[in-house]
């Protein structure tokens, strides 16, 4: 008996230290994870999910890989239905396992640019975390692109070895290929930390490691789609969605109703081809239609910074989705203003770019060039967090200084971190106004 009260006082002591803390937490992200991914487990892969799973099967019997998508996310499945089995429910562990483990690199991350208050409460955000709860149920490649993007923030955050994170970086294209589009502020972030030594061979290093890591792939899309592909061959699609005469700014196809979409499901056309015509109508649009493409830039960050609009939210009965939906809904309406509040404060301080850098870049390149689309929001779901928790607890330190009048030197990132969140505050409010109905309906 003293024995087993000896053992539980220890157990207690080490779950209330940091390690023992951090440990429960990734465990509790997990299993939280595998528990929904087991209760949706009868819900078999459809639509985009499908396609990624056809992927999967043909790796695993050997098969020449013929999607559309750049392939790592497939070849890793692959590779745990060959150890595992070839039953979903693996597949769904790997997926929680991957968004577990981001959340570990995501407190490590903010470990190391905040101190310990800030990475914890990142880590406890991430486990209650609302939109990968569900997404360890799907077949998506934005499961591995979370876990990456998290790791290779760490790893810059360390400022590790610029040939490794270089390899990073390329394996994080070959998972999404919209995370190229990261590449600049990478090269500034290495600017920023190494700006008096040798910044430009570093950088020269990780770009050069990471096109040599995309290499392969990209030979192997020139050969096999006579044209010079680096990633993926049908990019411009979802450029389109955002960019034609019925867009409205969400993840919206109704341009395929109309003779305008026609191309969309002419099997004559290559899927270069296709992508050429995707892009061109595009440009056209916007070229043609200035104030209207202002409009539905207003729309796209108005819906994509408020409601879910990804179709997998809708499109089967996925255990408590309704639940999950107005828990993320309620997440991001704190989580958004949080955010921009941290962002206020990280630009000035060389540690934090990173972070902020990622979710400027993504948000900025998802409002303007694409749609709102709940899945395009996941990559910088990290960096959010991170940034989140920062804006959270300056709060009480910022509200003492504004009562005693000591605002100097922060008056700057004051006035752009209050002005950003009534703007998400009020957009929130507008969005509840004007769509809750619609986008509820589309759960009957």
């Amino acid at each position: 008996m003293q024995e087993n009260n000896g053992l539980k006082q220890r157990f207690a002591a080490w779950a209330r230290s940091e390690q023992g803390a951090v440990l429960l937490l990734v465990l509790a992200a997990f299993l939280l994870r595998a528990a929904y991914a087991w209760a949706a487990g009868a819900i078999p892969p459809w639509n985009d999910m499908a396609e990624w799973d056809k992927a999967r099967l043909g790796i695993l019997n050997g098969q020449p890989y013929t999607a559309n998508w750049t392939p790592l996310y497939p070849a890793l499945l692959a590779g745990v239905s060959r150890l595992f089995g070839a039953g979903y429910y693996p597949l769904y562990l790997f997926n929680s396992l991957l968004v577990a483990l981001a959340g570990l690199f995501t407190y490590l991350a903010a470990r190391e640019i905040f101190g310990r208050r800030t990475a914890l409460l990142a880590l406890a955000l991430s486990v209650l975390y609302a939109d990968t709860v569900w997404y360890s149920s799907l077949l998506l490649a934005e499961n591995l692109g979370i876990f990456l993007v998290a790791l290779l923030t760490w790893r810059f955050v360390k400022d590790g070895s610029p040939w490794a994170n270089g390899f990073l970086f390329g394996l994080t294209c070959l998972a999404k290929g919209l995370f190229l589009a990261l590449l600049p502020g990478f090269l500034v972030w290495t600017w920023l930390r190494d700006r008096n030594g040798p910044w430009l061979r570093r950088a020269a290093i990780f770009t050069g490691m990471a096109l040599l890591t995309l290499l392969p792939w990209g030979v192997r899309n020139t050969l096999v789609y006579k044209a010079p592909v680096l990633l993926e061959p049908h990019w411009a699609s979802a450029v389109l969605v955002g960019h034609n005469p019925y867009a409205t700014g969400g993840c919206d196809y109704y341009f395929l109703d109309h003779d305008y979409g026609k191309f969309y499901f002419d099997e004559s056309l290559s899927p270069v081809e296709k992508n050429r015509v995707f892009l061109a109508k595009a440009l056209e649009f916007m070229r043609d239609n200035p104030l209207k493409e202002l409009k539905l830039t207003v729309l796209r960050a108005s819906k994509h910074l408020t409601f879910a609009t990804s179709f997998v939210f809708y499109g089967a009965e996925y255990p408590a989705r309704k639940f999950l939906f107005a828990a993320a809904a309620l997440q991001h309406m704190l989580l958004f203003p949080l955010c921009a509040f941290g962002m206020a404060f990280a630009f000035r301080d060389r540690g934090a770019f990173g972070p902020a850098m990622i979710v400027a870049i993504l948000a900025v390149v998802f409002i303007t060039l694409f749609s709102a689309n709940t899945r395009m929001r996941l990559p910088l779901v990290p960096a959010m967090l991170l940034l989140a928790s920062h804006g959270a607890l300056l709060l009480p330190g910022l509200l003492a200084r504004i009562k005693a009048g000591e605002t100097a030197g922060i008056r700057g990132p004051l006035a752009a971190g209050t002005i950003a969140s009534l703007l998400l505050f009020a957009n929130f409010a507008y969005q509840v106004l004007t769509r809750l109905g619609d986008v509820a309906g589309r759960f009957n």
